[in-house]
């Protein structure tokens, strides 16, 4: 199908391929899940990156997604700091939690939130990592979301330096998938077989001002 940036074709196509790999994802049993959840967090755990990062922006998991609860558990058990995001408008606001069981509250589209009552406020500039959620990717790194753009707003705002790491299970990968002009690739994607990673991304560390 030839897309025309111009027509909403694209959006037809967007939305049509949301549907087909939601309705797969969605197929998996919770055995499955999280199965693969743990093979793809284990990849995340024992990476260079989450060793020496401090600060992690993840997302709690809502329905059928990867369970992020497993790298949120690790990491505040080895004192890093873990923000979340909260809709807030047409953006997202970020606060570090500090109990996933205490801290959270339902918040937009029925997703687990950060009160901001009990959470300190995250800034972007802050954070060491990003993990992006998605529900398609593409081998060349191309993020498919769910149409809201938040994340393509708050990532056009982060440093180059931050890695962009999306975590999916294999049935989320795609040959191409349909992008637009406002939407970002992820620097890392990793799934319970593979990790694809972009050979122009800078994976060494920065050093931390003293």
């Amino acid at each position: 199908m030839k897309i025309d940036r111009s027509s909403k074709d694209i959006k037809t196509l967007k939305d049509s391929i949301r549907k087909s790999v939601q309705e797969a994802r969605d197929s998996l049993t919770e055995k499955a899940r999280q199965e693969k959840s743990l093979a793809i967090s284990r990849k995340f755990l024992a990476s260079g990156i989450y060793k020496h990062s401090e600060s992690i922006l993840a997302y709690y998991p809502f329905r059928s997604e990867i369970d992020t609860r497993i790298i949120i558990s690790d990491a505040l058990s080895l004192g890093k700091k873990i923000a979340l995001p909260r809709v807030d408008g047409k953006r997202l606001g970020l606060y570090y939690i500090n109990d996933p069981l205490k801290d959270l509250t339902g918040g937009s589209y029925g997703i687990f939130e950060p009160d901001p009552k009990k959470c300190i406020p995250a800034h972007p500039a802050g954070l060491d990592v990003v993990i992006v959620p998605g529900v398609g990717f593409d081998r060349q790194l191309n993020r498919l979301g769910y149409g809201g753009g938040f994340y393509d707003r708050l990532l056009d705002h982060l440093s180059p330096r931050i890695p962009k790491i999306a975590l999916a299970f294999d049935l989320q990968i795609m040959d191409n998938v349909p992008v637009s002009d406002t939407d970002l690739k992820v620097d890392i994607l990793i799934t319970e077989s593979s990790v694809y990673n972009n050979p122009e991304f800078n994976h060494t560390w920065p050093k931390k001002k003293k």
